[in-house]
């Protein structure tokens, strides 16, 4: 028999501040993919790709805006900014009790458009996708740090391992 685990489920509420300032509630978040660069190398069977750890390909955010607002024009400064997303999932113990825990993501980035395009319909919510071009991603669930990317600062560390230290200690 498997070895029983929790059970991540469904996201209860969540909330965008941007440089400390509350700015959106309930509204959707897209938490960027971490990716490493791959080189190609020739081997006796053929091409292998390989991943250079200490390398990432380039991160983006998207911020799922319900709704026109000043909100809004909060998420669509042209400067860099620091984007704290909080969310609250809901969580089925292996025991079979239930417990709501606290995720939060850090990014750093800038707004990629100006102004997203904005489609009303009779009847429906406006939704807006707001890119970020990321430059620092940091996550967090349950007071516990999952991964840490800055690509400035060229620290790649998920799950408490430094993938760019080997490198760096080379160099």
């Amino acid at each position: 028999m498997g070895k029983v685990i929790d059970i991540r489920g469904p996201v209860n509420g969540t909330t965008v501040y941007i440089n400390g300032e509350l700015k959106a509630r309930n509204t959707g978040i897209t938490l960027p993919e971490v990716t490493h660069v791959v080189a190609t190398v020739q081997a006796a069977g053929g091409e292998i790709e390989i991943p250079l750890y200490g390398l990432i390909e380039t991160m983006e955010t998207t911020i799922k805006k319900i709704g026109a607002d000043y909100g809004l024009a909060g998420m669509l400064a042209m400067s860099q900014n620091t984007y704290e997303f909080r969310w609250a999932q809901q969580v089925t113990k292996a025991n079979g009790s239930t417990a709501v825990e606290g995720c939060k993501a850090f990014i750093r980035g800038v707004p990629k458009v100006a102004v997203p395009a904005i489609e009303a319909t009779v009847g429906e919510s406006i939704e807006m996708d707001i890119p970020l071009a990321t430059i620092r991603y940091q996550l967090f669930v349950d007071g516990k740090e999952l991964c840490l990317i800055d690509k400035i600062a060229g620290i790649i560390r998920i799950g408490g391992v430094d993938y760019a230290e080997s490198v760096d200690n080379l160099l």
